[in-house]
């Protein structure tokens, strides 16, 4: 028994062969369009809700670094607004120290 003859490849004709490559890619195409369909029907929903969270986060995080920034200014005014009151204090000492 010969596997490889002019006619033959493994016992079947190439017509046969052909055949089979025909199934197997209809086979392959038709798994494929229903996993495209289950894909899109079953995780589009899902997709669509992540994106909706990833866009709030996006603009929580703009919000934070805003009131961050806001936070951090504050703290800025709030020393030097501070140090002005020491300052009074020291002055008003002074001035009670002269009399």
């Amino acid at each position: 028994m010969n596997w490889i003859t002019p006619h033959s490849f493994l016992s079947l004709n190439w017509d046969e062969w052909a055949s089979i490559i025909a199934i197997l890619t209809a086979i392959a195409l038709i798994l494929r369009w229903l996993i495209s369909k289950a894909d899109v029907q079953l995780f589009g929903p899902i997709r669509e809700q992540l994106s909706d969270v990833n866009a709030g986060l996006k603009e929580f995080n703009q919000r934070q670094r805003k009131a961050e920034l806001r936070l951090e200014n504050g703290d800025k005014k709030f020393i030097r607004h501070d140090e002005e009151l020491k300052d009074h204090e020291r002055r008003i000492t002074n001035l009670e120290e002269r009399r």
